[in-house]
């Protein structure tokens, strides 16, 4: 896999802004930025993405509903949600609407690899494991 279509969809500019280097390090070729439900719909109707980081908790809608939207016009669309709240309850809402992922804010280089692999891994086949992965030693 060489060119990986990010989109990532968090309204904390410092958390964005990390997450977005952290995808850059880990591989992913193209990322593109949302900040709300709005921004997030117009760049999902502007292309398709690989992967999509959607963090739960936007300020002019809610993540859930957004990632069932997306899900229902791209059944396929692997989407990882994101957020603070590690709750069993939440991951297990998460996963049971049919979430692809569940990442624990804060976030780290291990947990973004992990995500991407898990993509690599479901949508690629055989090798799937992104070559040249930049994990730390």
């Amino acid at each position: 896999m060489t060119d990986l279509k990010v989109l990532v969809v968090e309204d904390e500019p410092l958390m964005r802004e990390r997450l977005v280097e952290m995808l850059h390090r880990a591989g992913a070729t193209e990322v593109t930025e949302a900040v709300d439900v709005a921004s997030a719909r117009k760049a999902f109707d502007a292309r398709e993405y690989h992967i999509i980081l959607l963090d739960l908790g936007l300020p002019d809608g809610d993540g859930h509903a957004l990632m069932q939207e997306f899900k229902e016009r791209r059944e396929a669309q692997h989407i990882v949600l994101v957020t603070a709240d590690d709750s069993i309850e939440s991951i297990q809402r998460a996963i049971s609407a049919g979430a692809n992922g569940y990442v624990v804010k804060p976030y780290s280089q291990d947990k973004i690899h992990d995500v991407i692999n898990n993509y690599a891994v479901v949508h690629g086949g055989e090798g799937a494991v992104l070559e040249g992965l930049n994990r730390p030693h």
